[in-house]
Formats: structure tokens, sequence, C-alpha cells
């Protein structure tokens, strides 16, 4: 009989201890699925993240074809008017030209009447655009800067046309954008 008893006892604990066992496993099945679901939140973020940034943000930008360097003299005798223009040119350009106004300048004279463009490189598109960009009908010229250590791709030289010259440029590129707007 004692040994029934101990062996009675034995019973009782160890199936304590199973139900001990068995209790506590169900918190770890929370802790278990908590960390499913977390993994799953986690996921689903990184692939609306990922859906986000392929959707809208990864288009293509337009690169201008030709980038040149421009200086802006003044041949008209206006007192500050190539800062003014210098100020104002690089919102004019559309592509597929793009310029950066790197010296404005008096020329050598102030008696220019008409509005024209120096190309300082042997290719004369990237000023030829320029000048059509501008409306200029004067054709342009290739002149070499001997030290051009600027890097000076065309010159333009003001002449007293020259306010003329940009309201006709500022209305050339309203214009289409204005007729796109409307129609």
């Amino acid at each position: 009989m004692f040994f029934m008893v101990r062996e009675s006892r034995k019973l009782k604990a160890d199936s304590a201890y199973r139900i001990r066992r068995a209790k506590s496993k169900k918190p770890l099945r929370f802790v278990e699925l908590g960390i499913v679901l977390l993994f799953l939140m986690v996921a689903a973020y990184i692939a609306s993240f990922t859906v986000h940034m392929t959707k809208g943000y990864t288009q293509e930008k337009e690169v201008p074809q030709y980038f040149i360097n421009v200086q802006i003299l003044n041949g008209c005798g206006e007192k500050g008017i190539a800062y003014t223009v210098a100020d104002k040119l690089e919102d004019l350009v559309r592509k597929p030209l793009s310029i950066r106004v790197i010296d404005s300048d008096n020329f050598d004279r102030f008696d220019v009447e008409k509005t024209f463009v120096i190309s300082r490189r042997q290719d004369l598109t990237p000023a030829m655009l320029l000048a059509q960009q501008l409306g200029l009908d004067i054709p342009v010229t290739y002149l070499e800067i001997d030290d051009n250590y600027l890097d000076i791709g065309a010159t333009l030289v003001l002449g007293k046309d020259c306010r003329a010259v940009l309201a006709a440029a500022r209305d050339r590129q309203a214009g289409p954008a204005a007729s796109g707007a409307g129609g």
C-alpha cells in the first residue's frame, strides 16, 4: 500500500506537471502568433512601399541634348541690361537645350542694333538653338576665344532690340502652354 500511495503521488505530481506544462504552452502560442502577425505586417508594409515607389516615382527624366555656358554682352549701351537678361535667359530656354549664364559684361561698342549670337565652339548647333529659341534671324557665326578658361559655348550680344527679343521669346514660350491648357 505504501507503494501505491507513493505511486499515486507520483502520478498526481506527474499529471500536475503535464497540466502546468500544457497551460504554459498557451501563452507561447500567443507569442508565436504575435510574431507571425508582426512578420506579416512588416512584409505587407515593404510590399506596399515597393509598389508605391515603382508606380509613381521611377519615371524617366528627360535630359537636355545640348548644354552650353553662355556669355552675355551689352552692345546697346543700356545700363544693367546684361545682368537683367542673364537673370531671365535661363528660364526662357527649353529642351533640347540647357544653358548656364556664366558671364555678363559690356561689348566692345554700344551701337549694336540687332541682338545676335556668336558660337565659341565649332559645333554651331547649341548656339543656333539658342538663337532660334530667342527668335533671332541673324545667322550664328563662329569666333573662337583664345583663352576660353570659362568654357564659354556661346556669346549673346544684346542690341537695341533686346527687350523686344526677350518679350517675343517669353510670348513664344507661353503660347504653347496657354493653348495646351485651354484645349
